[in-house]
């Protein structure tokens, strides 16, 4: 009986060494790795606009956010007086990067005041940043004149559909009794701007022509009014109603549009007039 337990308590000892053995040997695992910190889009997109306001040899203006540049413009340009707008980051389908913003800027000369000549007109500017290599790059950018006396007219970002986006651009005049508004639509498209239509959204001749009109000068007084539905199409239809006089007759008219095979909304001409 005596050797039976000697025999067990070699054979505990022994197996008891091993495990200890086995433990002691296991490898140490390996010291966790500090995670990649996140990209700061917002900061890399206040980086792309100081880098594009240092390429334009941008100054600070009298008033903070306003910054002063030089550009060209019809009518001969000189300095401009400019705020952007809000700074946009999207992703599209294919999961690109993307900035988008405005540069809405008067003339020095109109003094944020319209004190400028009344040919003078604004500039605004639509800018288009692609994320790549961990910066905002500038893809595109387009200027449109707007506005009369040196001042520039309204421009924003605006979301055209689930996964589009653009700018609506718009502006105005009042000339010898005529005015009107212009609405312009724009798309970022793969790195490019690309317009979509203009749209007379306000014209009125009574000015001119009296409230009531003539046979020699017919009466024109036209609001129009629109709007996107936000439903799950690429790109949102754009409702568009229309109403008042035009030429004479009286307009009443309602039309739901999409972007047609050139990416442009199909506004009627004959409702889209120009003076």
């Amino acid at each position: 009986m005596k050797t039976l337990f000697s025999r067990m308590a070699v054979i505990v000892l022994v197996v008891g060494l091993l495990a200890g053995v086995a433990w002691l040997e296991w490898p140490t695992p390996p010291a966790p790795q500090p995670l990649a910190a996140p990209v700061d889009e917002a900061r890399l997109a206040e980086a792309a606009i100081a880098a594009y306001r240092e390429e334009h040899e941008m100054a600070a203006a009298g008033k903070a956010g306003q910054w002063k540049f030089d550009a060209s413009a019809s009518n001969g340009g000189g300095e401009f007086v400019g705020v952007f707008g809000p700074l946009v980051r999207v992703r599209d389908a294919a999961g690109q990067g993307w900035l988008l913003t405005t540069l809405n800027a008067d003339t020095a000369e109109s003094a944020g005041d319209g004190m400028d000549s009344f040919a003078a007109s604004g500039v605004n500017r639509m800018l288009l940043f692609a994320l790549r290599d961990g910066q905002y790059r500038l893809a595109a950018e387009e200027q449109l004149e707007m506005g009369t006396n040196g001042m520039a007219g309204s421009a924003k970002v605006a979301q055209l559909g689930p996964r589009q986006w653009g700018w609506v651009l718009q502006g105005g005049y009042l000339q010898q009794g005529y005015s009107a508004t212009n609405v312009h639509f724009f798309r970022a498209d793969g790195g490019k701007i690309r317009s979509m239509g203009t749209l007379v959204s306000e014209a009125d001749n009574s000015g001119a022509c009296g409230e009531q009109g003539s046979a020699a000068c017919p009466l024109t007084a036209l609001k129009v009014e629109w709007r996107w539905q936000q439903v799950a199409d690429d790109f949102w239809p754009l409702q568009v109603s229309w109403r008042g006089k035009l030429e004479g007759r009286a307009v009443t008219k309602q039309l739901s549009l999409l972007p047609n095979g050139q990416g442009e909304y199909p506004f009627p001409q004959e409702l889209n007039i120009q003076f």
